[in-house]
């Protein structure tokens, strides 16, 4: 539940005093020990160190000719695909 300042009317922001947290008022300095954490999260900044990072890989891009080269080999692979698979049929067509 949040808390305001009993002087100014400010929320009360939770800060770590060495053990203890208090609840203390950015405008007027008024501060209360917390006696239930029930309603506040704990919040901590991670060093940049320590952060997870991930790398982005981009295709590198390919001249002309191995794009051709590539769409080329790829056709042969269909095309020999085709004819195994027909040779196949007809294997099973004769049994």
């Amino acid at each position: 539940m949040v808390e305001f300042c009993p002087k100014c009317g400010t929320i009360l922001i939770p800060k770590k005093d060495k053990e203890k947290i208090l609840l203390m008022c950015n405008q007027c300095g008024y501060s209360k020990e917390l006696k239930s954490g029930k309603g506040y999260k704990s919040r901590h900044r991670v060093e940049e160190d320590k952060k997870i990072k991930i790398m982005v890989m981009e295709p590198t891009t390919m001249d002309k000719e191995k794009i051709t080269a590539h769409k080329e080999l790829l056709q042969e692979y269909y095309e020999v695909l085709l004819e195994t698979m027909e040779q196949e049929e007809m294997e099973q067509e004769e049994i």
